[in-house]
């Protein structure tokens, strides 16, 4: 599950996703450049399925996924056969925002549990939903701060408190959404740490937070595990 934010700035966006994982999941592989068919990206591996939650190619579009639990749709079930995180690299090898929400949402969502994918480049960018029946897209305000969050509680739990304190936090002028949006990926309310932003309960954490910069002088990302291991930033050239 994941919190993920894109705030623009006057020479970019910036996307940071924190990623919450049980305690006993396999350590994702470090983020890297890696060749896809058509363009070159940058994207860590999760071992258990081979895939990705977030990465950012060279035509500076960063992409990001995120599970869907909701209580009453069959999708909140885990017997798809396919892994979610196959997505977002199939969407990183895209040149615009229009061609990767075609990829996401000519899917068959029989194959795979509700998730959400949600792509930037610019000043566009999209959501692609599916509740593991049907498929669905949308816009995104990146004009803005923005924010999409997720959780294994039901993301109808976490939805409410997270927005209402990004929207807090986000009253600011222009030139404070940066830090904002730091503060905001590391905060956590002392007796609800089981829905917050960095989030924490016995069975589950937030395992890493990744932060993407795309400006007009380099695309960046910047990997920090949360843990002893050091962050790493890999840039595309």
């Amino acid at each position: 599950m994941c919190t993920v934010t894109i705030v623009p700035h006057d020479d970019g966006f910036r996307l940071v996703c924190n990623r919450d994982e049980r305690r006993d999941r396999a350590v994702a592989t470090r983020p890297m450049l890696r060749r896809l068919p058509h363009r070159t990206a940058i994207f860590p591996v999760d071992p258990a399925g081979g895939g990705t939650w977030v990465g950012v190619n060279d035509a500076g579009m960063a992409a990001a996924l995120l599970n869907r639990t909701v209580p009453s749709s069959a999708a909140s079930v885990n017997r798809r056969c396919r892994s979610r995180g196959l997505i977002i690299p199939r969407m990183l090898d895209c040149d615009s925002v229009a061609d990767a929400l075609d990829i996401a949402t000519r899917l068959d969502p029989s194959q795979f549990d509700g998730f959400r994918v949600l792509a930037v480049q610019g000043r566009v960018g999209a959501v692609a939903s599916s509740d593991g029946v049907a498929l669905s897209r949308q816009t995104l305000d990146v004009s803005r701060p923005s924010m999409v969050t997720s959780s294994s509680l039901g993301d109808d739990v976490v939805e409410a408190p997270r927005r209402s304190l990004f929207n807090r936090m986000m009253t600011g002028d222009r030139e404070t959404w940066l830090d904002a949006q730091a503060r905001f990926h590391a905060h956590q309310w002392p007796s609800r740490a089981e829905i917050s932003i960095s989030m924490e309960r016995p069975d589950a954490r937030t395992v890493s937070r990744t932060l993407i910069d795309v400006t007009s002088r380099g695309i960046e990302m910047c990997y920090d595990p949360l843990g002893p291991a050091e962050p790493i930033t890999v840039t595309v050239l």
